[in-house]
């Protein structure tokens, strides 16, 4: 199949998804009583046309929204040669205006070569000289899974990670995808998977973070960290005007699975996937004249004291100066606060610590000091008060919360919900009293 990449295509692609959004489920608002914090809210359910969802990304300076849909494609074959698809893909990066709290565009990532070169994501499977009875591009689309949002010059550039790509011989890798929004869906110029010698860029790829004021991307891979251990982690530094790799920087013990940026110092923080280390990077200090090399940057790592629980992923908070760690277990998460002043004498030490739930991630209106854990199998974000720490309001969604990203005008919480949801969930809190 050929897909057209036209500006009209693209308006028909987003007008039926539109359509049938509203009528799967139209945007509506439901008050909800008060809880005795004093904090009120209402929560809007919207359809995302998402069949297989991950993160969302936030755009704060053109308040959109951006959702990621990983769905791949799989085909079977039965003993008499017939082949019949199991799973069309459905990769896409869906546009919400934050706003109007419609759908501004559709970015379709069928139209990418997967990595082992059998088509398109949007093409039938070639079978020629394949002896398997099935046949699935998991290892080898595009699709995003995380995902993250860059301005440079005006326009925005959308960064996705695919996490379980894979390079067929090596068995590791990762793919990663940088484009601008305003040409339409990505292309395959946009892909990013293999360094000059032809071997991966990645390995273990999993999340992405952006310092918008350098306009570089920093993406997370915990390698085997859950094996031998024979490969280190790492975080790919990638300068996106270029879309050029510019450094991989190694992560002592325990991989890299989350991460955050502190723009205003250039620093990248960095949690372990096994074990109890936090790391920053100092990214002003980086050697990039190397970018296969591991270890060059060694002296750009440092350990800091705070220990924190295993699969962390740090949020920081530029008015708090903090960064808020999500663990991830289930059922019992925690979320570790550490002080990321660099000029406290208490410097990346542990403030204190919340017991939530299975928090997959945090996010922070530094605004009105307020902290959203997106607890996964609970089904539902618990509201904090990001200072004292005390729970607030716990706001049920409509499937396992992934991610949470705060509009700055408005303070709404967009809840990105994992896997076949379909729906996000707006929430906008407001202080009514005790």
């Amino acid at each position: 199949m050929t897909l057209i990449a036209s500006s009209t295509a693209r308006r028909l692609r987003t007008a039926a998804l539109v359509i049938a959004g509203a009528g799967l489920l139209a945007p509506a608002a439901f008050a909800q009583e008060v809880a005795e914090s004093g904090w009120a809210y209402t929560v809007e359910r919207i359809a995302t046309g998402v069949n297989n969802g991950y993160q969302l990304a936030f755009d704060s300076e053109g308040r959109q929204v951006y959702f990621a849909d990983t769905r791949w494609r799989s085909e079977a074959r039965d003993a008499d040669g017939n082949v019949a698809v199991t799973q069309r893909a459905t990769g896409k990066v869906v546009q919400f205006d934050a706003e109007t709290r419609a759908i501004s565009d559709i970015y379709s990532y069928l139209g990418l070569s997967r990595s082992d070169g059998n088509g398109t994501e949007g093409d039938a499977f070639d079978w020629t000289g394949v002896d398997a009875e099935s046949l699935s591009s998991m290892r080898s689309h595009f699709s995003p899974y995380g995902i993250a949002v860059d301005y440079n010059g005006g326009d925005p550039l959308v960064i996705t990670t695919t996490a379980r790509g894979r390079d067929a011989e090596l068995g590791y890798g990762g793919h990663v995808v940088v484009f601008n929004p305003a040409q339409g869906d990505p292309t395959d110029a946009d892909r990013i998977w293999q360094l000059e010698d032809g071997s991966p860029v990645f390995d273990g790829v999993r999340r992405v973070a952006v310092n918008t004021e350098t306009h570089k991307a920093f993406v997370t891979n915990f390698a085997d960290a859950r094996g031998d251990k024979t490969r280190p982690g790492f975080v790919v530094v990638i300068d996106l005007p270029t879309r050029t790799v510019e450094a991989r920087v190694a992560i002592p013990e325990g991989g890299a699975i989350g991460l955050a940026v502190d723009e205003e110092r250039n620093l990248v923080y960095v949690g372990s996937l096994v074990g109890e280390n936090l790391y920053v990077i100092d990214a002003g200090a980086l050697d990039t004249s190397a970018p296969a090399d591991l270890e060059l940057n060694a002296d750009a790592v440092t350990l800091l004291p705070a220990s924190v629980p295993e699969n962390a992923r740090p949020t920081y908070s530029p008015e708090l100066q903090r960064l808020y760690i999500s663990s991830y277990a289930s059922p019992e998460g925690t979320i570790t606060v550490v002080d990321a002043d660099t000029d406290s004498a208490s410097y990346g030490e542990v403030i204190d610590t919340i017991a939530t739930g299975p928090t997959n991630s945090v996010a922070v209106d530094g605004e009105r000091g307020l902290l959203y854990s997106a607890n996964l199998g609970d089904r539902e974000v618990v509201v904090y008060d990001a200072e004292s720490f005390e729970e607030l309001h716990r706001l049920p969604t409509t499937g396992n919360a992934l991610n949470v990203g705060i509009d700055p005008a408005t303070g709404d919480a967009w809840v990105s919900n994992f896997s076949q949801a379909s729906v996000t969930d707006v929430f906008t809190l407001t202080y009514v009293g005790e």
